[in-house]
């Protein structure tokens, strides 16, 4: 630094104006002497922080007339500075817009400079609509010094065209779908992914989705679902009412199918009784795509009459509406029946379904495939001879199969009835096929069984014989294997079906009961009509479930199958040799079989002469003659299990002699009886 410029600062700094003496000098004015320069006073510049925000396009050139493309990309370009002029690297930069016009990339607009202090952030117009201005403002934060920048640009509208509207396949059957796609242009370029939403409509159908966006490929498409058959169209409508169309045919499907709707109510009283006596039976007529059908003529029948059941009087010929729905009224008779309404298209008889959801396609239940069984035969209620108790249940699962073993459809229903207690199934005494199979429960009460007085009729009181039955066929062999009867076939005749009280396998309409000598008969139940003849019927696997002489020689595809199990209500203790009521059969009684010191044999009843409960739990002890004896007992088996008939029972023994007693206990409900048996 010069001499004159350091005593100018001096003089700047203290503000004097007082003159300096030079050395060697005289003093005076400094500023009066010639030889001593007066320099400028300079103030020093503070150095900031700095923004610079510009337009690139894709390949980072700058964009000079600060124009957003509709068709090309463009980025805000922000480099960040310090007061140095260093690069700010990663550094929050925040970017608003004073106009909806424009959108970001993130949409927050915000983001952090790279590693050498830039930021690369994606700008477009909101849509291809858009125009006018937008000033951009750019704002960051270094060393705790604020800095904005901003940046105006202009947007002009796009011009938007639709090429090519395509529809694949151009042909369909109603109820089908077809694609649509069309090729978006913007200033005569492909759209951009996502810049423009495209909608397609159609009076034949409705489209997914409403709105379209474009893709990567400048393609937006949809999907029409078609409604309506006839000559169709699709319009293409894009941004500033842009539109595209193309044409499409859509054919009425063949009709395939009625399928079953619904019974409302499924269940229905005897005229006269309470509760409803009418069910309105819905069908539907469907084509080949699943579509509903209208203005098909559909004719419907009933499987049976039973009682007088009818179609309330109305018309047995409907016409299927809008949603190709026919139905029909049925009304209840006077007696309990099972019936199936048949409902088959007026235009084509092949078509045809049942109201218990059969189709052509599914078997019905054969008699060789229905079955009836119980989880016990005999339970603890007691009968004419034994305590009596109530309450006690057995469950009835009836089983039903087509004649190749499928299990016919769900909801089929299976009717029981019964000789004596209650059956009782949710309130009904009936059940709907669900998996195959269905149940209901048997309820010991009275009425109790007496014995029967027919030749060959059961004497024994306390036997409760069961029938079901459900609407089905008969049993025939498949010659041909088509999968159907044809005449000639061999097949077995069922007649009218009956509830064979007295376990004589014959119909007897009329006895008396043994023990009161009071009347009684067995019952038939009736069959769909032109099902039941005046002819024998044959012998063999279904002896005991028709009445004999019903039968009508010709194989019937609708026809009753059924049935029948005996239940016993059996007594609680054991009966005693010689304490038997005398229509007891003897053979039917308790009584020792076989005594040694080796074993005893029994047979053990209840006083009606059937088994014990199936659940009575039977134990076996053994009394010494002597006190010191050793004569011990094993028993095989310690229930009576489920049976019909009285049960036999063997107690092998070891070290027994002639006098010791062995004893047989059951126990019931906590009630225990015995038989005594001294050996010989």
């Amino acid at each position: 630094m010069g001499l004159s410029r350091f005593f100018s600062l001096i003089g700047l700094v203290l503000g004097l104006g007082v003159g300096l003496v030079a050395c060697g000098g005289g003093g005076g004015n400094a500023g009066s002497n010639p030889n001593i320069p007066v320099e400028p006073v300079v103030s020093p510049v503070a150095k900031t922080a700095s923004l610079a925000l510009t337009l690139v396009d894709g390949s980072g050139t700058v964009v000079a007339n600060r124009g957003l493309s509709q068709t090309e990309s463009r980025y805000l370009r922000l480099a960040l500075t310090d007061s140095s002029g260093a690069a700010v690297p990663f550094s929050r930069v925040a970017v608003t817009l004073d106009s909806s016009n424009a959108r970001l990339v993130p949409a927050a607009g915000v983001d952090l400079t790279d590693a050498s202090g830039v930021l690369l952030m994606r700008i477009a117009p909101a849509s291809v609509t858009a125009a006018g201005l937008v000033q951009v403002t750019a704002a960051a934060t270094v060393a705790g010094l604020a800095v904005t920048q901003t940046l105006d640009l202009q947007i002009a509208a796009g011009t938007v065209i639709l090429t090519g509207l395509s529809v694949s396949p151009a042909s369909v059957q109603n109820g089908q779908s077809v694609n649509v796609a069309v090729n978006v242009l913007v200033n005569g370029a492909q759209a951009a992914s996502n810049a423009l939403a495209v909608a397609f409509t159609s009076g034949c159908g409705t489209v997914s989705p409403a709105s379209s966006l474009v893709d990567g490929n400048g393609l937006a498409t949809g999907v029409i679902q078609t409604v309506n058959p006839g000559n169709c169209s699709v319009l293409a409508t894009a941004a500033g009412g842009v539109t595209s169309s193309a044409a499409f045919t859509v054919t009425a499907p063949p009709i395939i199918g009625i399928r079953f709707v619904s019974a409302t109510p499924s269940v229905i009283y005897q005229a006269g009784s309470v509760g409803a006596n009418i069910s309105q039976v819905s069908f539907r007529v469907v084509n080949s795509v699943g579509t509903a059908v209208q203005s098909e003529n559909v004719t419907a029948s009933l499987s049976n009459i039973d009682g007088g059941l009818n179609f309330c009087g109305s018309p047995s010929v409907g016409v299927s509406g809008a949603d190709g729905v026919v139905t029909f009224s049925v009304c209840a008779g006077t007696l309990p029946a099972n019936v199936q309404v048949r409902a088959v298209l007026n235009s084509n008889p092949l078509i045809a379904t049942n109201s218990n959801l059969l189709t052509v396609q599914t078997g019905v239940v054969s008699q060789r495939f229905f079955d009836l069984a119980a989880n016990r035969l005999n339970i603890y209620v007691g009968g004419q001879f034994t305590t009596q108790v109530n309450g006690n249940s057995v469950d009835l699962t009836a089983y039903a199969a087509d004649r190749q073993g499928n299990p016919v459809p769900d909801r089929t229903k299976i009717i029981f009835v019964s000789e004596g207690g209650q059956i009782n199934s949710s309130s009904l005494s009936s059940c709907e096929i669900s998996a195959g199979s269905c149940t209901v429960r048997l309820i010991g009460q009275a009425y109790r069984p007496l014995g029967s007085s027919a030749a060959n009729g059961e004497p024994r009181p306390g036997r409760v014989t069961v029938l079901a039955y459900t609407d089905g066929e008969e049993h025939f062999i498949d010659a041909n294997s088509n999968n159907r009867y044809d005449p000639g076939e061999l097949f077995e005749d069922l007649g009218l079906p009956y509830l064979d009280k007295d376990e004589s396998r014959a119909f007897v309409s009329a006895y008396t009961n043994l023990v009161t000598g009071t009347s009684d008969g067995e019952t038939s139940y009736p069959l769909p009509i032109g099902a039941a003849g005046a002819l024998a019927c044959p012998a063999g696997a279904n002896i005991g479930l028709s009445v004999s002489g019903s039968c009508n020689g010709s194989w019937d595809g609708n026809t009753k199958v059924r049935r029948a199990l005996v239940i016993i209500f059996s007594g609680g203790e054991i009966g005693q040799p010689g304490g038997y009521d005398a229509t007891i059969p003897a053979i039917r009684q308790t009584e020792v079989l076989d005594a040694s010191i080796g074993s005893v044999t029994v047979r053990l009843s209840d006083y009606n002469g059937n088994p014990l409960p199936a659940d009575a739990v039977l134990t076996v002890q053994t009394f010494p003659v002597v006190a010191a004896g050793a004569c011990s007992a094993t028993l095989e088996g310690s229930t009576v299990g489920s049976t019909i008939e009285p049960t036999q029972h063997i107690a092998t023994l070891k070290s027994c002699v002639t006098g010791d007693l062995v004893r047989f206990t059951a126990t019931v409900s906590g009630k225990a009886s015995s038989l005594s048996v001294v050996l010989p």
